[in-house]
């Protein structure tokens, strides 16, 4: 994977800012990973690729598609995807998008090699690997790091159609190529309207895939309502809710969706 040069930060020693009291430590010491981050790429004006490194990680097993969840200030936590971690390794790769001034973003944006990171898990969200069919894969700027995942599996990818709905589709592409991986890098990027157009577009391109093939698998992820709205039209269109994974990340006036 060509990546550019990760960003020249002086190395950190210090803990990140927001330190939690004695008993979070006392809980982090039990539950969480301590881990440095290695190295930080600015892929874009938004995205971040994160790599972190820590002995701790050669023994945890991982399944792509798992999530884990990173301390980004006191004892809050956002959930990630891993877009790269194998087995025996020590290292881990995480691409987040930094929009508005959440705790996640602010993390993405100040985050620099040698600083302290907590990681929970990887714990179980979606089984990647199990998918062994032609796919269509659905989601957004919060939804690439699983794209990345799902092109980590033993199919790579390779029968996936991804459809992504983004802000800024020029930027989205710049980061899908800069990435490198199969068939993502010819995803269909939608631009997204206020008023919920652009998935009209979409919606008709799902009736059409659930048409030519009734065994197809569907992967949504991303915003919950657009999910919800998707899941209505394949049902429409003859796809059982057995051929539909389905994981949001966020919702409108909400924060921190797992």
């Amino acid at each position: 994977m060509d990546t550019p040069p990760p960003i020249t930060v002086a190395t950190r020693d210090a803990a990140p800012r927001n330190d939690p009291g004695l008993l979070g430590q006392a809980v982090l010491k039990v539950l969480a990973h301590r881990t440095r981050v290695d190295a930080v790429h600015a892929l874009s004006p938004h995205f971040r690729l994160v790599s972190l490194r820590s002995d701790a990680l050669r023994r945890v097993a991982h399944t792509p598609g798992d999530k884990v969840q990173v301390r980004v200030g006191g004892m809050a936590f956002r959930t990630f995807t891993p877009l790269r971690m194998g087995e025996g390794d020590d290292s881990l790769q995480l691409l987040g998008y930094a929009h508005g001034d959440a705790p996640a973003a602010r993390w993405l944006r100040s985050v620099a090699p040698g600083d302290l990171c907590h990681v929970l898990g990887p714990r179980r969200s979606m089984d990647l690997a199990a998918i062994d069919r032609s796919t269509v894969f659905v989601g957004d700027e919060t939804s690439l790091g699983l794209a990345l995942a799902l092109c980590g599996t033993p199919l790579g990818g390779l029968d996936t159609h991804f459809v992504l709905e983004v802000a800024d589709a020029a930027e989205v592409r710049a980061v899908l190529e800069s990435m490198g991986r199969g068939m993502l890098q010819h995803a269909w990027l939608v631009e997204r309207r206020a008023d919920g157009g652009h998935l009209v577009q979409v919606e008709a391109a799902l009736a059409r895939y659930a048409a030519a093939d009734s065994y197809r698998q569907y992967v949504l992820s991303g915003q919950s309502l657009t999910i919800q709205r998707l899941q209505r039209t394949l049902r429409g269109a003859g796809a059982k809710a057995s051929q539909m994974l389905a994981k949001a990340y966020w919702a409108p006036g909400k924060i921190a969706l797992d």
